[in-house]
């Protein structure tokens, strides 16, 4: 009943700007972050390195964070039951299937509780293409200290993240491909 509570809570949440902005990160990136206190273990905003996270995929193979160091990565964190997520899953595989061959990958990170059938079936309905890892217990809500869903990082390809955002992504968010393109190698994509 808890766990229930507290999901409809994160949902509630989401229609609302809980988090705070932080000041701009280098090269003028804007960056919102949640209030944290200090048993926070790591910073999770722009510029800081992305905390170490490994989890399992939906087919139950083993995911870790750190093995994608060398990939620009976006990291989505999500649930089935938010109407704000299922926005977005559109553009995160536009994004995955543009510039998956140069060093991107989408990695949505499910935060739903129950059978993740249930979560598999989604991301067949949706053509979820990129890699979807199971999440029940929230670890990574935690680790990048937030309430709200959805809520995305871009990881670089030496581990930092370098934008954030706390809501969904709009389509062609213009932060986020100047990001991406900056990530990438600079230039346009």
């Amino acid at each position: 009943m808890r766990r229930t509570i507290v999901l409809v809570t994160i949902a509630v949440l989401a229609c609302r700007k809980a988090e705070t902005p932080s000041k701009p990160a280098a090269g003028g990136t804007a960056t919102t972050t949640a209030a944290t206190s200090s048993s926070a273990p790591a910073s999770t905003n722009a510029g800081d390195p992305m905390p170490p996270y490994s989890a399992k995929l939906l087919d139950g193979r083993p995911f870790d964070l750190a093995a994608e160091k060398g990939n620009v990565v976006l990291l989505n964190v999500w649930a089935t039951w938010c109407g704000p997520c299922r926005f977005e899953i559109p553009e995160l595989q536009k994004l995955h299937d543009e510039y998956g061959k140069r060093g991107f990958k989408v990695v949505g990170v499910s935060v739903d509780e129950g059978d993740p059938a249930e979560v598999k079936q989604f991301a067949a309905d949706q053509k979820m293409t990129y890699p979807v890892v199971l999440d029940p217990e929230g670890r990574i809500a935690n680790l990048l200290q937030t309430m709200v869903l959805p809520t995305t990082v871009l990881i670089d390809r030496s581990g930092r993240i370098v934008w954030r955002q706390v809501g969904a992504i709009p389509p062609g968010d213009a932060k986020l491909t100047t990001a991406i393109a900056s990530a990438l190698g600079g230039g346009k994509i």
